[in-house]
């Protein structure tokens, strides 16, 4: 009996401090609690200054007004960097309107700019037949700029043995306010669609 009550009091025990240190139950990985995060409490991204692919220099305040939805990638990158580039494609075609609007921008960045120049990123973008109007790729202009960028999104690059990276992966969009409001994985491309429609549908009722 006593044996019982133990290992009830150790499971009851184990259970809450799961309950808490995973925000109620809510963020079982370092992950899903990243993005809960954010979804909480969103902020405001800095002004970067960014290269793109036109080796223009860009502000991400410059897209103020708009929402943006950001990926992070390497060119070279064989895997999951190919499949959030479908997605955007994907994105470009379903919300084509809302792109010629300007109520919405792609943008994606690099953090390999030692390899990845504009030409590269240019090539990177045109596999994906990207309108450079709508989508762009960026790459941040010094090594301090891309650590504090990777830091601010959260987003954990690992050198591998092949000259590539092991990373995280997602979509993260920012509002018109610029700010950081949601974080998408890449498995959820049909959220990250719906979350925009229900967003962009409640701007425009706004407005009208």
């Amino acid at each position: 009996m006593r044996t019982f009550l133990a290992t009830t009091l150790i499971v009851i025990a184990g259970l809450l401090i799961l309950w808490i240190s995973t925000d109620g139950g809510r963020a079982y990985t370092v992950e899903e609690a990243r993005r809960l995060e954010v979804r909480e409490n969103p902020r405001p991204i800095p002004n970067w200054r960014l290269q793109n692919q036109d080796s223009e220099m860009i502000a991400l305040h410059d897209f103020r007004n708009q929402f943006i939805v950001i990926d992070f990638i390497y060119t070279s990158c064989p895997s999951v960097c190919l499949i959030l580039g479908s997605s955007l494609k994907d994105l470009q075609k379903d919300f084509s309107s809302e792109l010629e609007k300007n109520n919405l921008q792609l943008i994606s960045i690099s953090f390999d700019p030692e390899k990845d120049t504009p030409q590269k990123l240019r090539e990177h973008l045109s596999h994906f037949s990207a309108n450079l109007k709508y989508w762009m790729a960026a790459r941040p202009t010094s090594s301090p700029q891309k650590e504090a960028i990777l830091d601010f999104f959260k987003v954990i690059v690992i050198p591998d043995e092949y000259g590539g990276y092991t990373h995280s992966a997602g979509y993260h969009v920012i509002d018109r306010a610029g700010r950081l409001v949601a974080i998408f994985g890449v498995e959820q491309l049909n959220e990250l669609k719906e979350y925009l429609t229900q967003s962009l549908n409640k701007e425009n009722v706004q407005q009208d």
